[in-house]
């Protein structure tokens, strides 16, 4: 089985007018990659993970400052530019490629990272989404995101600007990165609006905090607020931001003075209406996050699937019969929605009762779905089942079916499932796999895929699992298992059986404690 406030109306127009979308038309499901990026995205949880699990936005991504008075959202942008900053359009190498965390050596290597990646999530994509989010979460524009970036595994060469640079050598290291000069204007000034001057990069201008762990921070333009006061503050003389306007009559550091000014305050001036500075924003962040070497293609733009089917999971339950285990989101909330399931081998249920109700129903309620003005429902199912298993299901929706555009969702296999309820997570790991017992497998394994800091995620050699006797057969199943050291680990499961290899695929063991 592969379960497998600003300027908002031109912004929704810009994010669905883009291109197609592969999980639009022709989105089909299991699509593991796709469905792990969307539901990041948009639900702030990985695909198919339990509620329980660590929530991206609301523990990463809060509009506020740390315990040292840094911006969280500021980070996340700056990460992810200082990381793209290696681009050079003349040759195509570089960009946002996780290639940062390698080069320590450098100023722009100050990052702050988190372990979500496995093995459909890279590190550079996570950067990008936390961009996306971080944006809207402090009540910036809606910025469209793809998939598909590939970590590096080298460091690039240097390309932030430091900022005693002169105009003209922010102009053409701008033009490197693939930005002309009106762009890099815009593009400061909509980097600029979150965080500002922190005592560690610029201990001239700012002086130290007040405790060991603070970091005295001035703001650029005053607000936490993803807003272009940043550019009228500039524009009427207001503006106390220090790389505009010094500090004790030093300009040497006065990098955003140099560079909003390089056009004759032409730009600025345009970006002084919300509206206009909204929408130049959400393209250029957009078009710094997909700023790739040219050798790696994206994805189309991951817009909110309609109709999403996750968690997908046939489970041995404590009984002698199978549990369905699953959830259902619509983009909307439905009065009657029922799951419906054909017998394993067969398009149709002998019994006449292969149905069931949602045992919850719950609002899916983010800032990205607020900003898109979606209200999306999530429907819970976890049914019993006869022993004989599924082949597929579907639902009935109002009435109406949905199946998955006329195939049904498809059980590609219950030969191997996952047990999570009888495995064990802590330092060491017990992995247990239920195998049906109507023939004995000539192998059972699992290959694992670990998070190796900040950087990579590795595929490790193979791990035999050898039938567990402490855990008694039910619903049909033997029990395999084996004891593994690590944590935060994705796995898949294989068992051999009659010549033929069957795959339980993707279960990630970091949320599943």
């Amino acid at each position: 089985m592969r379960p497998s406030r600003v300027g908002f109306g031109v912004l929704l127009h810009l994010v669905f007018s883009i291109g197609s979308s592969v999980v639009r038309g022709d989105y089909h499901w299991p699509s593991p990659f796709i469905d792990t990026l969307e539901g990041l995205l948009y639900e702030g949880k990985q695909e198919g993970l339990p509620d329980r699990a660590v929530d991206f936005v609301a523990q990463l991504l809060r509009c506020e400052p740390r315990v040292n008075n840094e911006s969280i959202a500021a980070d996340w942008i700056r990460f992810a530019y200082h990381d793209m900053a290696t681009h050079n359009i003349d040759d195509g190498t570089g960009g946002l490629d996780n290639s940062i965390t390698m080069e320590l050596d450098r100023d722009e290597s100050k990052f702050d990272f988190i372990d979500f990646p496995n093995k459909y999530l890279s590190y550079s994509d996570t950067t990008a989404m936390g961009v996306v989010l971080a944006t809207v979460e402090c009540g910036g524009p809606v910025i469209a995101y793809r998939g598909g970036r590939i970590d590096a595994k080298f460091p690039g060469p240097p390309g932030v600007p430091v900022p005693e640079q002169s105009a003209e050598d922010f102009i053409e290291t701008f033009r490197k990165q693939g930005f002309t000069k009106e762009e890099m204007i815009a593009l400061v000034a909509c980097g600029h609006t979150l965080g500002g001057v922190r005592n560690p990069d610029f201990p001239t201008l700012v002086p130290p905090g007040d405790i060991e762990f603070e970091n005295n921070i001035k703001l650029f333009d005053g607000t936490p607020q993803f807003d272009n006061t940043i550019v009228t503050s500039y524009l009427d003389g207001t503006t106390e931001n220090l790389l505009v306007v010094g500090a004790n009559g030093n300009t040497t550091l006065t990098s955003d003075l140099r560079v909003f000014g390089s056009d004759g305050n032409v730009t600025m001036k345009s970006l002084a209406d919300p509206d206009h500075f909204a929408a130049t924003c959400a393209s250029l962040l957009g078009r710094m996050i997909d700023t790739v070497p040219r050798n790696v293609t994206l994805t189309d733009f991951i817009h909110p699937l309609p109709v999403k089917v996750a968690g997908v999971q046939l489970a041995p339950g404590n009984e002698d019969h199978l549990a369905l285990n699953l959830t259902l989101r619509l983009s909307n909330n439905a009065r009657q929605v029922t799951l419906h399931w054909a017998d394993r081998d067969s398009e149709s249920c002998s019994s006449g009762a292969c149905s069931a109700a949602p045992i919850n129903s719950t609002l899916v309620s983010t800032r990205l779905l607020q900003a898109l003005g979606l209200s999306p429902v999530k429907y819970t199912f976890s049914t019993p089942i006869a022993n004989t298993s599924v082949s597929k299901f579907w639902f009935e929706v109002d009435g109406k079916i949905e199946n998955n555009g006329g195939s049904g969702y498809v059980i590609e296999q219950d030969r191997i499932l996952f047990a999570p309820d009888r495995g064990a997570f802590g330092l060491l790991l017990k992995i247990v796999a239920a195998v049906r017992n109507d023939s004995t497998p000539s192998a059972v394994w699992m290959d694992t895929y670990q998070r190796d800091g900040v950087s990579t995620v590795e595929r490790h050699p193979p791990v035999n699992l050898t039938l567990d006797e402490s855990l008694p057969a039910a619903a049909g199943y033997n029990f395999y298992s084996a004891s593994i050291p690590g944590s935060d680990l994705t796995l898949d499961l294989f068992a051999e059986i009659d010549g033929k290899v069957y795959e339980e695929e993707f279960r990630d063991t970091h949320f599943m404690a």
